[in-house]
């Protein structure tokens, strides 16, 4: 399916701005799938419809995975994007590079110029690649400022050079604002799908079942319109279709595109987590000694370790006043489907939660504040729980 660009207009206006020295370096990032690619590709056609002779490279990271020499492979890729404009005859890399940058700034000053990396989380822990791009190419042209740069990927570049963390502006994406948009877009992918659900009462019905799963997030919604499209009217009660849904889609995109490349005993973590509204390493075992114990039993350093890794990857992030947890996103599509797919589980899984602080506040002497503190944390979870119970009555 195919779909009209959809609400990123101040993005979209910010990478396309050539008159803002703000704008030579930019960095967008968001969760799999929330259209970073497709506000790269909108951009270079808005770029060329505005000037045909706009020059726009765009170079996917992901593509470099496998190249025994990454800087080769990008310089190789740059070469054939640029379709002739870029001619290299010089030995090494480094060299190959400095004369890539001087052609490119001499094509900027004849029409504009866009470098643009798509996919940069694919290479994340490549620390040498990613100093010989800094060093070779992205900080030669910002110091001549003449070519504008764009990386794209789920968490942004690690900026290890001065001036480049300096010059460069973070753009983060995050789901289709405002509602109305959501909702158009979900429309479309319905009406895409079956445009007879348009003449049916219930259709407002079925859009409210996309969003509710897919909490505006593009990719997201238009894999679940797709299913309610060709599934609506269901022929189940509709508690039991969404549990349908999210086994049959929820599910999968969860483990496919927001937790891609998390080892499988983390992804099980991950979905007991995302009952958790904070929690540090220790509060994490402790509490899956209740509904993992096999794995609530590893090191402190483990959980250290790769709550670390995980937090580098955006999947859980550091909330600063409390502690770690999913990432706002991820946890509104985890917790959302956790709650359909397995009530019994979910309703365990806060029950544990309010066990595990309970049993914290303990630790604490009556008159503590922090006492308190968890033992409110605790109560949070419990009314959870009984909300659910006596919705399922």
């Amino acid at each position: 399916m195919s779909f009209p660009f959809q609400n990123r207009d101040e993005p979209l206006q910010i990478i396309c701005d050539s008159t803002s020295n703000d704008n030579i370096l930019l960095d967008v990032y968001g969760e799999a799938g929330i259209g970073k690619s497709r506000l790269l590709q909108e951009a270079r056609l808005r770029l060329q419809k505005r000037n045909s002779s706009t020059i726009v490279l765009i170079l996917d990271i992901a593509s470099l995975q496998i190249a025994a020499d990454r800087p080769t492979a990008l310089l190789q890729t740059l070469l054939d994007q640029a379709e002739g404009k870029l001619r290299c005859n010089e030995q090494s890399n480094e060299e190959q590079a400095e004369s890539i940058v001087v052609q490119l700034n001499e094509l900027a000053a004849q029409t504009p110029v866009y470098l643009m990396f798509d996919t940069t989380e694919t290479l994340q822990d490549d620390v040498e690649f990613w100093d010989w791009v800094h060093l070779y190419i992205t900080e030669p042209l910002v110091i001549e400022r003449n070519v504008r740069q764009i990386y794209a990927g789920r968490v942004p570049v690690p900026w290890r050079r001065f001036e480049l963390r300096r010059a460069v502006r973070l753009l983060p994406l995050g789901t289709i604002t405002p509602v109305g948009a959501s909702r158009r877009l979900v429309e479309q992918a319905l009406l895409q799908g079956n445009p007879a659900l348009k003449e049916r009462g219930d259709f407002q019905a079925a859009i409210d079942v996309v969003l509710e799963f897919s909490f505006g997030h593009p990719l997201l919604s238009e894999k679940l319109a797709a299913y309610v499209a060709s599934h609506w009217p269901p022929d189940q009660p509709l508690a039991q279709f969404k549990k349908t849904l999210c086994e049959q889609e929820v599910k999968k995109f969860i483990n496919e595109f927001l937790f891609k490349g998390v080892e499988e005993q983390w992804i099980r973590i991950l979905w007991w987590a995302s009952v958790l509204d904070w929690f540090d390493p220790t509060i994490l075992q402790e509490y899956l000694k209740h509904v993992m114990p096999e794995l609530g039993e590893k090191p402190d350093y483990y959980f250290i370790q790769e709550v670390a890794k995980l937090r580098t990857y955006n999947r859980v992030i550091w909330q600063e006043s409390r502690g770690d947890r999913l990432h706002g996103l991820i946890q509104d599509i985890v917790r959302q489907c956790f709650k359909s797919v397995d009530r019994d589980g979910y309703r365990s899984a806060c029950l544990a939660a309010a066990e595990t602080f309970e049993s914290i506040a303990e630790e604490f002497s009556a008159e503590d504040s922090y006492a308190q503190q968890f033992t409110d944390e605790a109560a949070i979870y419990r009314q959870r729980r009984q909300s659910l119970e006596e919705m399922t009555k």
